[in-house]
């Protein structure tokens, strides 16, 4: 199997005593995000026949940890909604983010639900920036 190189790679997990990490890559902050939101959802639910049919608007800003702010939020909209992120358009300027996610709702007839995650961490969480772009570690609540 064809490993990715570092640049080429959007996550990968991690493992933490009693909870699931990702370690996420992105050339821009918002690829950082875009690949952070599939990294988490990878870990929820196998649904890659989803249909972009809701889309939902985004205008948010955290100190500093809009990422976990943002994760947190479609965690949210997965638990009340069943909606899963499709397609991205978004923009990040200093703590704040805005833009719209387009996806579909969870249906158990086509998608399968993986495992329950309670909530993304403060918990060992970082961005860091490189001559490649920049990486996130986060941890979530399982």
């Amino acid at each position: 199997m064809k490993k990715n190189k570092p640049e080429e790679q959007k996550y990968s997990i991690i493992d933490h005593e009693a909870d699931i990490g990702l370690e996420v890559y992105g050339k821009s902050l918002e690829e950082l995000f875009v690949n952070a939101v599939k990294g988490l959802f990878s870990l929820i639910v196998d649904a890659k026949d989803v249909k972009a049919e809701k889309g939902k608007r985004f205008d948010l800003t955290g100190n500093g940890e809009t990422l976990i702010v943002f994760l947190n939020e479609l965690l949210y909209m997965w638990d009340v909604e069943g909606f899963i992120p499709k397609e991205f358009s978004i923009k990040i300027d200093n703590n704040r983010l805005a833009g719209t996610i387009i996806g579909g709702i969870f249906d158990p007839a086509k998608h399968t639900a993986k495992q329950e995650i309670k909530a993304v961490t403060y918990h060992g969480f970082s961005i860091t920036q490189n001559e490649n772009g920049f990486k996130a570690r986060i941890i979530m609540d399982v």
